[in-house]
């Protein structure tokens, strides 16, 4: 009803006469199924776009093909955000103002003073705003969707380790792609006439001509006007497609075209690290917990442990006091042994003031969310967590790679099967 109900809108716009067109400040461009976007819309986003560019000191890609690129992305969007509407995915006003202070803590700004940078750019800031709500939107939306359809399993993490060894994981590689797509039921024409041209751009490549740049003005992948830069990746946050020619190249080398269900593709090695071994300081602690309650005062509770603190520097054995008087039940039952942990893991306070005492020193009473404390250092050392830290590590970006996989079939698959209309244009 929503499509007829556009359509019939463009069919009137267009019988109106020709002098209405003085008075035009904005017009459809495409119809994306239940939604529009307007000349308005697109100007804004290359706008924004062409700000990127000039902070980037990055050369432009021709006009015509800029709004392409441009046009693609809005597209995409509109399906994503739609769908999400269908999902009930929201962004309060809230959510968007704490990204926006982040934002600008990011670079090193106040945010009325990145705010002026917005507007000096020749940004509409409000208009800014809604484009950020759109992309936490389409984020959010990403995170729901891959976190419902991929999952990664310990003989998946164990696979992975025994075909990759152990040297090779502790690297991380830097990449660029660009993707020449091709639709769903292509037919043999067109894939053919998608690989010619994915053949050329390596022809050209070959010949010296910047990878970035060809990214930019080919490139249907969602970073085409970044350079195709996919950023550092560990081997296995490295699309599973480009892992075999990625993993084989010296760094500024590239290969293709290599084929996908969503056309050919050309990968470019910018750069290779090697990652670093991972230390980690445990702490063992003892602590006396009291909860104030209906019987007992905040103050009543910090005086208590005050009174305790002065017990045990006097020679009485914090064990038993522990025993006795600590209502966490579980370390109150060992004489309040925490056992080893890592300080991340413990609230910020109980972390915050075990890693200020020495081995033996006796905390002041403090509070947490969980009550008053007084706490002890019994031990500390240092752990090689490497291994266990490199396999929990491994774990996480198997899945995150994963969930982006199957998040970018079923946009491209959206995409396909949508309903885009560009009013004024014969094709669609």
């Amino acid at each position: 009803m929503q499509r007829l109900l556009i359509c019939t809108l463009l069919a009137a716009l267009a019988a109106l006469p020709a002098r209405a067109e003085e008075v035009t400040i904005d017009r459809i461009i495409a119809i994306v199924d239940d939604s529009v976007i307007t000349q308005r819309d697109l100007q804004n986003r290359i706008r924004l776009i062409e700000a990127d560019f000039r902070r980037g000191n990055r050369r432009m890609p021709p006009a015509d093909v800029l709004r392409r690129q441009v046009l693609e992305g809005l597209i995409s969007d509109s399906l994503l955000l739609q769908e999400a509407q269908r999902r009930g995915v929201r962004i309060t006003d809230s959510q968007l103002n704490q990204t926006m202070q982040r934002i600008a803590r990011q670079s090193n700004m106040s945010l009325s003073d990145y705010r002026r940078e917005i507007i000096a750019d020749g940004l509409d800031y409000e208009q800014y705003r809604e484009t950020v709500r759109r992309e936490i939107t389409i984020s959010t939306l990403r995170n729901q969707y891959g976190q419902r359809n991929a999952s990664i399993s310990d003989t998946e993490v164990d696979e992975f380790i025994a075909n990759s060894g152990e040297d090779e994981v502790n690297y991380e590689y830097h990449l660029s792609h660009i993707l020449i797509a091709v639709p769903d039921a292509a037919s043999p024409e067109t894939v053919e006439q998608a690989q010619r041209l994915a053949e050329e751009l390596i022809s050209r490549l070959d010949q010296g001509e910047a990878f970035d740049e060809l990214a930019n003005t080919f490139s249907a992948g969602d970073t085409a006007l970044q350079g195709g830069d996919l950023g550092w990746r560990k081997r296995a946050e490295i699309p599973s497609l480009f892992t075999e020619p990625a993993l084989g190249l010296e760094p500024g080398g590239y290969d293709g075209p290599i084929r996908s269900a969503s056309g050919f593709h050309i990968v470019h090695l910018r750069d290779r690290r090697n990652a670093e071994q991972v230390l980690v300081t445990q702490l063992r602690t003892r602590h006396i917990l009291i909860k104030p309650n209906e019987l007992i005062s905040e103050e009543d509770a910090r005086a208590r442990l005050a009174e305790f603190r002065e017990r045990i520097l006097d020679g009485e054995d914090f064990a038993r006091l522990a025993r006795l008087y600590s209502v966490d039940y579980v370390t109150g039952a060992e004489g309040g042994d925490v056992g080893w942990a890592e300080m991340r893991t413990m609230a910020p306070e109980y972390a915050e003031t075990a890693e200020r005492l020495e081995i033996g020193q006796l905390s002041e009473p403090f509070r947490t969310r969980f009550g008053w404390h007084l706490l002890e250092v019994t031990d500390r050392k240092t752990v090689d967590e490497t291994r266990r830290s490199k396999r929990e590590r491994i774990r996480s970006q198997l899945l995150q790679q994963k969930q982006a996989e199957v998040f970018d079939l079923w946009k491209r698959r959206l995409r396909d099967e949508a309903f885009v209309v560009f009013p004024g244009q014969s094709d669609a």
